[in-house]
């Protein structure tokens, strides 16, 4: 899927990013902040549904297994009332993600963990948009 999140970086662009792991989110908060973002963490798939409400993100990264339901499902209810919300999928290390997959539970990209805040960054911006800011 190539449609990437576009921003004019006018106005902070928010990331919510669910994953379990405390240190890979922390390694992704820190790049996207210096890129000019706002970052909220959570680590359960119910606290990013509620946090998006509440916080309304543009871009919405969630791990596969999260501490509560899967990133997958997340995903889905996410699109469920959000449909125009751009979500991120990051994968474990060991495989890739379908576009067919990705389509089915509403998100638009993928990344995997071993491509790091960086590999994110990229699937949330796009290679060409990220050179520019970096």
């Amino acid at each position: 899927m190539n449609e990437r999140f576009e921003t004019d970086f006018s106005n902070r662009p928010r990331l919510l990013l669910a994953y379990v792991d405390g240190a890979f989110a922390s390694e992704c908060g820190r790049f996207f902040r210096r890129l000019g973002w706002e970052v909220q963490f959570v680590t359960s798939g119910m606290e990013a549904i509620e946090l998006t409400r509440e916080w309304q993100p543009n871009v919405v990264a969630l791990e596969e297994s999260l501490a509560d339901i899967s990133g997958w499902l997340t995903s889905a209810k996410l699109n469920i009332e959000h449909a125009d919300l751009h979500i991120v999928m990051v994968a474990s290390e060991t495989h890739q993600i379908s576009e067919d997959h990705l389509r089915a539970v509403g998100a638009s990209e993928s990344t995997s963990r071993r491509e790091g805040a960086e590999g994110l960054a990229n699937a949330v911006l796009g290679y060409s948009t990220l050179a520019k800011a970096v």
